[in-house]
């Protein structure tokens, strides 16, 4: 009966196959109703049910009847949450160290630290081999 189902506005996980009930679909935040495109054959009757998109996640369903036959389609809606990405300008003070706002035992522990690592690196290069 159903031949064809495209979700315009969305991702089909699946291609359809009209002997597969059920399909997951992933929309934006923003969609509010799915946009189907349906093909089906002459004298089939289509109803779509529950096409309002409240919550993260809903169920809408495809009707397909003709005389004494129907087919009904789920399609599990979830709706893609999107964050917004916030530019680096606005953390761009806070990372940003000036050297006043530096503690001075910070400074002198990191020029031990450095000079520790100095002395450590030329004892091992310049250590004297004993000859037995």
């Amino acid at each position: 009966m159903l031949k064809d189902l495209k979700v315009l506005n969305g991702n089909l996980e699946l291609a359809f196959d009209e002997f597969n009930y059920e399909y997951t679909v992933e929309v934006s935040d923003d969609t509010e109703k799915l946009e189907l495109e349906l093909k089906y054959d002459d004298g089939v009757n289509v109803s779509v049910i529950d096409n309002e998109l409240k919550n993260s996640d809903n169920i809408v369903y495809v009707k397909a009847s003709k005389d004494d036959k129907e087919d009904i389609y789920t399609l599990y809606v979830h709706k893609k949450v999107t964050n917004e990405v916030t530019g680096i300008d606005l953390f761009k003070d806070s990372l940003e160290v000036k050297p006043e706002e530096l503690e001075l035992y910070k400074v002198q522990i990191l020029g031990i630290s450095i000079f520790l690592i100095l002395v450590i690196i030329f004892s091992l290069l310049f250590k004297k081999k004993k000859i037995k």
